[in-house]
């Protein structure tokens, strides 16, 4: 079977999604003080979102309109990944340059970067639930079980390498 570059494209559109909406919850429910680097190095449900789709089973109709959200938001992502771009660019060139730098010479910078990641969170959970939303009952139901499959294989694998993590 030959996948097509417009699929692979679809899963890394999900997989961003995935990757900006997960730790961010993650750090606002579990640990506000690692913030969202700690979310993604702990597995952050994001980045399992296109393994958990593809268990889904999707209907070309479906398919069809995943693309359609995705295109819906596109323009919205990439304003805000210019943006936040823009802002973490300016932070380095303050940071790297040959004068003095203090706290609060950065502090705009780094607020302005915490506001543009929570809206890359937000409009990425509202990707999500659209996606979940076109799911029928029986997908949901293998979406889950996959799931929870993959949690038990984490927590397998945690067990055997010893490394002491927050349950989820």
């Amino acid at each position: 079977m030959k996948m097509s570059k417009k699929y692979f494209g679809f899963a890394g559109a999900i997989w961003i999604a995935g990757m900006l909406w997960a730790p961010a919850v993650r750090a606002q429910i579990v640990a506000p003080h690692f913030g969202s680097r700690a979310g993604m190095m702990r597995g952050g449900g994001g980045m399992m979102l296109p393994m958990l789709l593809r268990s889904a089973n999707l209907t070309a109709d479906q398919k069809t309109q995943v693309r359609q959200i995705m295109a819906n938001h596109r323009a919205v992502f990439r304003d805000l990944f210019n943006q936040l771009r823009a802002v973490q660019q300016d932070m380095s060139t303050k940071l790297f340059s040959t004068g003095a730098v203090q706290e609060t010479d950065l502090t705009a910078d780094n607020q302005q970067i915490a506001a543009l990641r929570s809206q890359l969170a937000q409009e990425g959970l509202k990707v999500v639930l659209e996606i979940r939303n076109i799911l029928t009952t029986d997908q949901l139901t293998s979406v889950a079980q996959r799931y929870q499959q993959l949690q038990s294989v984490r927590e397998q694998m945690r067990n055997m390498w010893g490394t002491q993590q927050p349950t989820q």
